[in-house]
This record gives structure tokens, sequence and C-alpha cells, in this order.
């Protein structure tokens, strides 16, 4: 009994030096575990990088457990993870979901926003937050995000993972130039996109057997208000930004000892199963770290968090998904 009191001992000196090393001079403050759909743009806090943005953020779990940047994707913001975040914070995460410059409450300063635009905020968003190293976490364009920032500060990555996420090359140029001729580029100044076009923009269901549990309909109800809100200036530099970046001659300078994780969805219309080789190929990922789950979608955080969210914490724990029964 003596040996086994002894060892949990050892465990947990170890655990505390290896969260010592995430964060530099952690300030011990009160985080919330839990934020409803109706608090969380009120749960924002704000914080100035040295790229010149105040950025919008909100920080949940323990502040001295590991810490874990969840990203999100195009137009979205924060919330975009709030389905999933529960699952962090009660395995002991230190959680920031930051909203990229230009969405949620971040600022949008004039100027295509490119990968490496959001890349450089985030490493600022580290120097600020006083973040050493972290387990960065990005869905669709915050994946394009991630890869860009593994690339380019590969010291600050613990490990990655990449969800519905394609090399970053100029494979969708052509179709977001279209969408931004086509739907954005006839609004006026101060006009907005339509109702229609934002059911379009967030057509997803969720499609787990705990639904009556989940805030899933306020949710998608507030990524498509707070999407909508944004500026057609915004939506130019946030399509044409990305339209604009192409990283294709980079990948061999990936440093393939960071861990990749890869989660896609077979009937994501937007990431392709087509470029998941490719992807893998470039990021040295093996089968371990692959899932492409049958009959979901571009949102897979949306539509499967528990599943999402677990299949990451088994993977950061572990470096392997789990097994399927």
């Amino acid at each position: 009994m003596k040996k086994v009191l002894y060892l949990l001992l050892v465990t947990a000196l170890i655990a505390a030096t290896f969260v010592g090393c995430n964060k530099k001079d952690s300030d011990k403050k009160e985080l919330p575990q839990t934020i409803s759909q109706d608090e969380w743009a009120d749960a924002k806090r704000y914080v100035s990088l040295s790229t010149g943005i105040k950025m919008a953020y909100v920080e949940m779990g323990n502040p001295d457990g590991p810490v874990v940047i969840l990203q999100h994707g195009m137009t979205d913001n924060s919330r975009s993870w709030s389905l999933a975040v529960p699952y962090f914070v009660e395995a002991g995460y230190h959680v920031y979901l930051p909203d990229l410059r230009g969405m949620g409450k971040s600022d949008a300063p004039d100027g295509y926003y490119t990968t490496v635009t959001y890349a450089t905020d985030m490493e600022a968003f580290f120097d600020a937050m006083k973040i050493d190293k972290a387990i960065v976490v990005g869905h669709s364009l915050g994946s394009f995000t991630v890869q860009t920032f593994a690339l380019l500060f590969p010291e600050r990555c613990e490990k990655v993972v990449l969800v519905s996420s394609i090399p970053v090359k100029q494979y969708q140029t052509e179709s977001l130039v279209r969408l931004y001729t086509t739907y954005i580029e006839p609004l006026g100044e101060n006009d907005h996109p339509s109702d229609a076009f934002m059911d379009y923009w967030y057509d997803c269901t969720f499609k787990e057997d705990n639904a009556e549990e989940v805030e899933f309909d306020k949710c998608i109800a507030g990524l498509k208000a707070e999407s909508k809100a944004l500026a057609k200036s915004t939506w130019k530099n946030i399509l044409l930004g990305l339209a604009a970046t192409d990283l294709g001659g980079l990948y061999s300078e990936f440093d393939t000892s960071i861990p990749v994780l890869l989660l896609h969805g077979d009937d994501d219309t937007m990431t392709k199963n087509e470029n998941q080789t490719e992807l893998k190929d470039f990021l040295n990922i093996d089968s371990d770290s692959f899932m492409n789950y049958e009959g979901v979608g571009h949102n897979i955080q949306f539509e499967i968090p528990n599943r999402c969210a677990n299949d990451i914490l088994t993977w950061i724990a572990t470096g392997s998904l789990p097994k399927e029964e």
C-alpha cells in the first residue's frame, strides 16, 4: 500500500512539473468551468497584442492544467467550440478559445487576412498570455491557422490537432472567389448576408444521442447571428485573404517531430476526402492519428461534440485514437 501511495505521489509531482512548463507564471485565477450559450458572448475577455489588434477570447478550466488552444473556423468565433469545450474542462485542461482577427469580438482592421496573419496573431497571443507551449487545435480555417503556426513557430507546439482540414494550398481559390463575388460583393457597404445564406453557411445537424442535453440549436443560432453581423469588408478580408494563401512550398520544412492528429468527416464537401492523403503525407500523420467519421460533415465539433472531444483527449493522452468497437 505504501508503495502504491508513493507511486501516486511521484506521478502527481511529475504532472505538476509538466504543467508548470506549459504556462509561465500562473496567476492561479478563478476560471469558469461552464458557460451557457446565453452567457457565451459576455464571458469574453480582451487582450492587446503586439500585432496591433485587441483580441477577444474565452478562458476556462483549470488555470494550472496543461494549456489547450481551441481555434475556430471561417467567420465563426470561440462559440464554435462551446459544445465540445466542457469535455476538455472536465479533463483538467486550461482552455483558451480566441476569436480570430476580424471575427467574433476581435478587432477587424483593413487588409486581407492570410493564415500567416492569423498565425502571427496567435504567437502574439501566446506571448501576451505568457504561454510557452500548448496543444493547438483548429477547425477548418482555424486548422489552416494551426498548420501555419506549426510551420512558423514549431517550438510553441506541444501537439497539433486538425479538424476538417486540407493542405493550405490554392485548392479553394476559385470557390472562395466565386462565393465572394456571388454573395458578398453585391451587398451594400452597410448590408449583411441574407438569412437564407446564413442557413446555407451553417447547414448541419446534431448526430449524437444526447441532443436534449446539448444547446445545439442555441449554439448554431448564435453563430449565425454573430457571423451575419460581420461587416462586408470583413467578409472580403477573410474570404479573399484565404484565397490568396498558398503554403504548398513550405511543407518540406514542417517539424515532423510534432505529433499531429487529423479528424475528418466523410460527408465534408468543403475540405474534401481526396486531399486527406496529401495532408497526412505532408505532416507525417500515421493511421493511429487519423479518423474519417462516417456520415459526418464539415462541422465535426458541432455535429458530434462528445465523440470529437473524447477522441482528441484520448489521442493527447495516449498518442492513439480510441479503438472502434
